[in-house]
């Protein structure tokens, strides 16, 4: 394994995972949209990390909002976010009244940890597994590695493969 040469990345602004709306094909009524964030803070290194879904079935509509924050160390390209707070919020509306809403809060209790890779070239970060929502899959990036922390051929073409998937989406990019 060669040793860290890069500089520790600094962060900030605002980066966003592009994804595509999912509708099936077999549906007029059902839409889905989602979005996800990160919002980073150099001077504080600390982010926020805000994921959106909304959901059309017919005339009932639903939103989920999930915003985690803390904060996050870097070495080299490597960033490992801290989640210290998840808020989640559900909300369900139909013919234009909400009809349903649920809160919830994790502060604290347990902290999350996430490593990411950042690439100077593209100005993306991207996670080692794939998470949506704080919702992580056992599959990513890391399929590609062969020793922690390099960043070898394999690993380049494993990062270029995620970060091009349309379809569960890995990467996040700088918001212009």
């Amino acid at each position: 394994t060669q040793p860290q040469s890069a500089p520790d990345a600094e962060l900030d602004g605002i980066f966003e995972k592009r994804l595509p709306p999912l509708s099936p094909l077999t549906s007029v009524y059902y839409k889905e949209k989602h979005s996800e964030i990160l919002k980073f803070n150099a001077k504080e290194k600390s982010f926020q990390k805000i994921y959106i879904r909304e959901i059309e079935d017919g005339g009932i509509f639903r939103r989920i909002r999930i915003e985690g924050s803390g904060k996050y160390r870097s070495k080299g390209n490597w960033v490992l976010l801290i989640t210290e707070n998840i808020d989640s919020e559900e909300s369900v509306w139909k013919d234009g009244r909400q009809i349903s809403s649920q809160k919830s809060s994790d502060l604290g209790s347990s902290s999350r940890k996430l490593l990411y890779h950042y690439d100077r070239g593209s100005d993306s970060v991207i996670p080692m597994i794939y998470d949506s929502g704080y919702g992580e899959k056992p599959f990513g990036v890391v399929d590609g590695t062969k020793n922690p922390h390099s960043e070898d051929d394999h690993f380049q073409i494993s990062r270029r493969n995620y970060s091009r998937k349309e379809y569960q989406g890995h990467a996040y990019f700088k918001a212009k």
